[in-house]
């Protein structure tokens, strides 16, 4: 065999194997997947308080994806409850998370700019800031991080569900606060919503470090409520797997109220005649099949509906 003929071959197959690894470089992959992407909704436009480009325009397509149907909508109540919701804790935001990781760090900008910009009208939908939330804790770092925080500076009523949505997202990010940490910011919080998020946080991760801020919480708060749930969370630190009221044994409606939070079931019991309730008692043989219900900020309990 001809060399010209060996090295013509040698050629075309180092040619063939650099197409086929560029194909399947990471690159590559990204710009396939923001191409389909941008095919699934072709007509969709930016927004006008998204920043100019490519980036803020595929964002735009892959939230108008994401977007629950309208028909889900259509009820004044339900609507408002699922913006809360989406707002707060998300909705799944498969192609918002799609888009998040072939775009990369750069598009992170696009994300922030979208959170503080954008307006936040009343029972609105869809609400772009909450979508970029959603973006923001994707793509992590500390520029997503920053961009966050920066919203737990802004307490506008109109955008309240936006703070609680940064901070839900924050908690939930490693290494942003320990549980201490968080529990030393309780007294400070004045949004009863956002303490029942970080209550719920604090309830979920034990951390017997935290016992002194949450007695320092406990002894500063001034809601009945919201102290209920701190004493509860200090009954849980000092019973492990044991039930515990959240309301300090009050009662009021004549029945004790249980939550097992490790086992996630509640129970109830009328309440003795002429005494409190019991701050904690042993989970019964066979716990009522319910699910105890997580501090929801968007389906809070009877009492908590009432607090403006």
């Amino acid at each position: 065999m001809k060399l010209s003929t060996i090295l013509i071959g040698a050629g075309a197959l180092a040619l063939g194997g650099y197409v086929f690894y560029d194909y399947n470089s990471a690159d590559s992959k990204n710009a396939r997947e923001l191409k389909e992407i941008e095919q699934l909704a072709p007509d969709v436009k930016a927004p006008s308080c998204f920043p100019p480009g490519l980036n803020a325009r595929l964002f735009a397509i892959a939230i108008s994806r994401d977007q629950r149907l309208p028909a889900d909508l259509e009820n004044d109540q339900t609507r408002r409850g699922m913006i809360e919701h989406d707002c707060i804790r998300g909705n799944q935001p498969a192609t918002v998370q799609r888009a998040v990781k072939a775009l990369g760090e750069k598009a992170v900008p696009v994300y922030a700019e979208v959170l503080e910009k954008c307006p936040v009208v009343k029972d609105e939908y869809p609400v772009y800031a909450c979508f970029a939330l959603d973006a923001l804790a994707s793509a992590g770092g500390k520029d997503s991080v920053a961009a966050m925080e920066k919203a737990l500076t802004n307490k506008e009523k109109a955008r309240k569900n936006v703070y609680l949505g940064a901070l839900y997202r924050l908690m939930m990010t490693p290494g942003w606060k320990t549980v201490p940490q968080l529990a030393a910011m309780l007294p400070a919080e004045t949004e009863w919503k956002a303490k029942e998020l970080m209550l719920e946080y604090i309830r979920n991760h034990k951390d017997v470090a935290a016992k002194g801020e949450l007695e320092k919480a406990y002894a500063a708060e001034q809601d009945q409520q919201e102290k209920g749930l701190i004493k509860a969370a200090l009954l849980e630190l000092d019973n492990p797997g044991k039930c515990v009221m959240t309301d300090e044994g009050r009662a009021e409606n004549g029945t004790c109220r249980y939550t097992c939070h490790d086992i996630n079931r509640w129970f109830s019991i009328p309440k003795p005649a002429n005494a409190k309730c019991l701050l904690v008692v042993d989970p019964p043989a066979e716990v009522q099949q319910q699910q105890t219900p997580p501090v929801n900020t968007a389906s809070p309990a009877a009492p908590a509906a009432a607090k403006q």
